[in-house]
This record gives C-alpha cells, structure tokens and sequence, in this order.
C-alpha cells in the first residue's frame, strides 16, 4: 500500500494503548479510522481525542469474543467509509496463570478467546469483503514476543499468541497462493508501556482472581507490571507498523534486544536441549 490518504483503517481494542497510537499514525496518514473496543468510556475519549486532531472516525463498543459483533463493526465501517483497506485486529489481554491450576480454566479461556479466537473471527468477518472489491489492503494482527518465546505462569497467553503468529504466516502464504490485494503482518512487540498488566479491569467479575498468595506467581506478576510501565512507548509501536504496511513487511519486532532470543531458541530446538526457566525460552 504505497497511499493510504481516503482509504479506511478499522482497529480492534482501539481505545487505548497500541490501539489507539495505530489509530493517530493512519490518521495522520490521511486514513478514516473506524475503533472497536469493549471500554466504552475510553472508547468515548479515544473518539474524542481523534476527532480533535482532525480525523475521520467512527466507533462501536466491541466484544471481539462474538463473530456477529465483529460482524456489526464491519457494517458500521462499510456504511460510514465504504471499503475496508486495513484491518488491524489488536484487541488483547494478559491473564491466564499456572497449567496445573484446575480452577482458572475460565481464566484462560477467556484469554484465549480474546487473543486468538478475536483475531480468527476479524480474519474471517472482514477479509472476505477485502479481497472481493481488489483495492491494496493490509491486515496487522498483533501478537508479542510471548509468540515466539513461553514464560512461566503466562501459558494462556502464550498459547494464543503462538497461534496468532501461526495464523498470520498461513494467511500471508495463502494470499501469496492466490495472488490478490491483501498484505500481512504480525506485530511482535515485547514490552509496550500500556494498561495490559492491568487486564482484569475488562475480566468478567466472577473470573476475577483473587489477591495473589503463592509468592513465586505474585512476584512473577510484580514483575511483568514494573517491565510494561517501563516499555517502549506506543508510538514507537503505532510508526512500525505504519511503515511495515508501506513495505509490505510481515513481521514486525519493535525489540531489536529480543531478537537473539528467537535465535537461541531455534538453536535450542535444534540441538535438542530441553526448556529452562532461564533467559527468553
């Protein structure tokens, strides 16, 4: 996609964070901005917000979980705008906890359902339309470095990430099969200064953990708080992406620091040596 000026960018978890610095850069860019997002209250601020800086936008409170809301959010894009041209399925969280807990089954199938399941059903609502009116389009699935790499107590997480990594490398090769309009790339930041650390606000009050005791998961949580207040800004994040949809560009590691450790653990595989608990794997 070489102009994006006139054209039409939807975006998934829109109101805050990645979302929402996805949603200034393709504004900025000249697109229409449609926001999907379940917080209605930032999604309000987020319209207000964008709206200011002068872009054409429109929103619809989304739960990315069910297919016919997704499926009303792209009706909502079509009648506002027209054409789809970028689909940016981003809508995400982090919970999940330890594989061996039987009680946070829940837990993780939210996660998951969220994570991977939302951006399965964007793929499959949106990309249909997309390849029939033959316009250049692009679809940015965000996944993480958690999609290349599992940590202990983040096993939901990473399961869903995994599978949007592998989504995203099927669609590309499928569309390079059938040689139509659409681009892909899989966002794959590390850690981003936004509210995920801060999931459960959105959780469903009677999945809502209660206050951590286990003192290894709790510190583990601790820590994931105090990386994601001290990660990269969303904007860094928001000027990736919009360059990988000018290049064409597949993946998009925002983290030059946590590339060897895809590396290492291709080597790992490799030669064999089983998962410690140590370093990026």
């Amino acid at each position: 996609m070489e102009n994006l000026n006139g054209k039409t960018a939807v975006i998934t978890g829109g109101a805050s964070g990645i979302g929402l610095a996805m949603a200034h850069r393709f504004g900025a860019a000249g697109m229409n901005l449609v926001i999907g997002d379940i917080e209605v209250p930032a999604m309000e601020a987020a319209v207000t917000e964008l709206t200011a800086a002068g872009y054409q936008v429109v929103s619809l409170q989304v739960d990315v979980r069910e297919i016919e809301q997704q499926r009303e959010l792209e009706r909502v894009a079509i009648e506002a705008f027209g054409n789809v041209h970028i689909l940016c399925n981003n809508a995400g969280v982090g919970a999940g906890g330890p594989v061996a807990d039987p009680d946070n089954l829940e837990v993780w199938r939210w996660t998951i359902d969220i994570n991977l399941w939302g951006v399965i059903y964007g793929c499959k609502v949106f990309l249909p339309a997309m390849i029939a009116h033959g316009e250049p389009c692009h679809v940015v699935n965000t996944a993480s470095m958690a999609g290349h790499g599992s940590a202990p107590f983040m096993g939901a997480y990473s399961v869903a990430k995994y599978g949007v990594v592998a989504l995203s490398e099927t669609l590309t090769k499928e569309m390079q099969i059938a040689k139509n309009n659409i681009g892909v790339s899989v966002l794959c930041p590390a850690f981003v200064a936004t509210g995920i650390a801060k999931s459960d606000r959105n959780m469903p009050a009677g999945l809502r953990p209660e206050p951590v005791g286990d003192p290894v998961s709790g510190g583990m949580q601790a820590t994931i708080e105090s990386l994601v207040a001290n990660g990269i800004a969303t904007e860094v994040v928001a000027h990736a992406v919009h360059d990988a949809v000018l290049k064409n560009q597949f993946w998009v590691l925002t983290h030059d620091e946590a590339k060897p450790g895809v590396l290492d653990r291709a080597q790992q595989i490799v030669d064999g040596v089983n998962p410690g608990v140590g370093g990026f794997a």
